[in-house]
C-alpha cells in the first residue's frame, strides 16, 4: 500500500484541466465572429465594435436589414444559460449601443434575437450568437 498515495495523486491530476482551453480549442462554427467581419442570419447582417465584444463593457451594434424588412423587436439573451433580458435600441442607421455582464465561466454565449416584418406584415426572426471576450487572435 505505499505505492496508493501515488495512485490518487495521479489520478486526481489526470481530471484536471483547464475547460476554457479546450474550449478555445474547438471554436464553435456557428457563433458570429465579428473579428473576421458582419454576421449575416436571414438576411439581416450585425457587426460589434469592438469585436472581441467584451463583458461589462460598451458595444456598438450595426444592424442592416433587408430593404423590404423593417425592425420590430430585438433583445438579447444568453444562449445557454439565463442572464435576464437585455432590450436592444437601435436608432434609425441601425446603431445600437449596449453592456452585458460578465459569466464565471469564462465561456459565454449571447444572443441577439432580432424581428423583422415586411410590408405584407410577415415575420422574420434572426437570430445572432456570440461569444463574450472572444480571442483577438
Amino acid at each position: 500500500m505505499k505505492y496508493a498515495p501515488i495512485i490518487i495523486v495521479a489520478a486526481a491530476l489526470s481530471g484536471c484541466s483547464d475547460p476554457q482551453a479546450e474550449k478555445n480549442e474547438t471554436w464553435d462554427p456557428t457563433l458570429c465572429q465579428f473579428q473576421q467581419g458582419e454576421c449575416t442570419r436571414n438576411g439581416a447582417t450585425l457587426a460589434v465594435t469592438p469585436f472581441s465584444a467584451p463583458s461589462e463593457e460598451p458595444l456598438t451594434f450595426h444592424l442592416t436589414l433587408p430593404d423590404d424588412q423593417k425592425l420590430v423587436a430585438s433583445r438579447i439573451e444568453g444562449r445557454d444559460m439565463f442572464m435576464g433580458v437585455i432590450p436592444v435600441r437601435f436608432d434609425e442607421q441601425g446603431n445600437a449601443e449596449v453592456i452585458y455582464g460578465s459569466c464565471s465561466s469564462g465561456y459565454m454565449v449571447w444572443r441577439l434575437f432580432v424581428t423583422t416584418e415586411d410590408e405584407k406584415g410577415e415575420q422574420q426572426h434572426h437570430l445572432f450568437d456570440w461569444l463574450a471576450d472572444a480571442p483577438t487572435q
